[in-house]
């Protein structure tokens, strides 16, 4: 299997430690682990050896997104373990990856104009939905087991099916949803949580689908596990000259990407 971790600093190592801690076990086939940081030696650094399967890619993270998903066929075993309290790295991807495909839309973000009642939820200027079936504070690298470890019953609930029924509600608050984009981010093994990298080119192609053959649409994109989740909802025209369709995504891309996932 492999893993592309974003930052190499407490959060990345701590992921890669894992990753290496679950090799050694036995617990999983880890082939290959990239570590994508800005700085020349982050602290993932420290884990490397001649025999872990450990790689440092000094790299903006979009940039390297961009390039790594660029006309990429994947296996099933490639996975992305995304950091918390960071850019909302897969939505932003997808902003810049479907206004290059399609020069004359125009990505408009809007705040949900109701909100799923949640016990947490918080519609954040920037545009992120964060939402949480928690109105506690979790630790981050919970498993999410099926007896919930702060409440010490039963968890009775999933982000999943949340989001789609919020989705579905949107209608009659005059919002209606033509596609939701989830990227599922469920407990791997060692308190490593990732989702298919799959997942995204998934997302890419089922939006590119319906933008060839609607001139409108809405959509939400969300990274959740299932107990919380960061929610963005896009509403896309067509037929917008280029100039006006391209200078409006580079503002959202650049301000809806960079809203976080603090509560991932």
């Amino acid at each position: 299997m492999k893993f592309v971790i974003f930052g190499g600093g407490c959060y990345g190592t701590f992921y890669a430690r894992q990753l290496l801690r679950a090799q050694k076990a036995g617990a999983l086939a880890v082939d290959d682990i990239l570590v994508v940081d800005h700085g020349e030696r982050p602290h993932a650094a420290d884990l490397l050896t001649d025999s872990a399967p450990l790689q440092i890619v000094r790299a903006d993270w979009s940039d390297f997104l961009d390039a790594y998903l660029d006309g990429k066929i994947v296996s099933e075993d490639e996975h992305v373990v995304p950091p918390p309290f960071t850019p909302h790295l897969a939505f932003g991807w997808l902003l810049r990856t479907l206004g290059r495909q399609f020069p004359d839309a125009h990505f408009t973000p809007e705040s949900f104009n109701r909100l799923p009642g949640t016990p947490f939820q918080d519609q954040r200027g920037h545009g992120t939905l964060a939402v949480s079936h928690a109105d506690w504070l979790c630790p981050v690298n919970c498993i999410e087991p099926a007896r919930c470890p702060a409440t010490r019953g039963p968890r009775d609930w999933d982000m999943d099916p949340t989001v789609r029924a919020f989705a579905a509600s949107l209608e009659k608050a005059g919002q209606a949803v033509g596609r939701i984009c989830l990227f599922h981010c469920h407990h791997l093994a060692y308190g490593v949580g990732t989702y298919p990298v799959q997942a995204l080119l998934d997302a890419r192609r089922d939006l590119s689908t319906d933008l060839a053959d609607q001139r409108q649409l809405r959509f939400i994109a969300g990274t959740i596990s299932r107990c919380h989740g960061a929610l963005h909802l896009v509403h896309v025209r067509r037929g917008m000259d280029s100039v006006s369709g391209n200078a409006s995504l580079k503002h959202d891309s650049a301000t809806l990407s960079g809203a976080a996932l603090d509560d991932e």
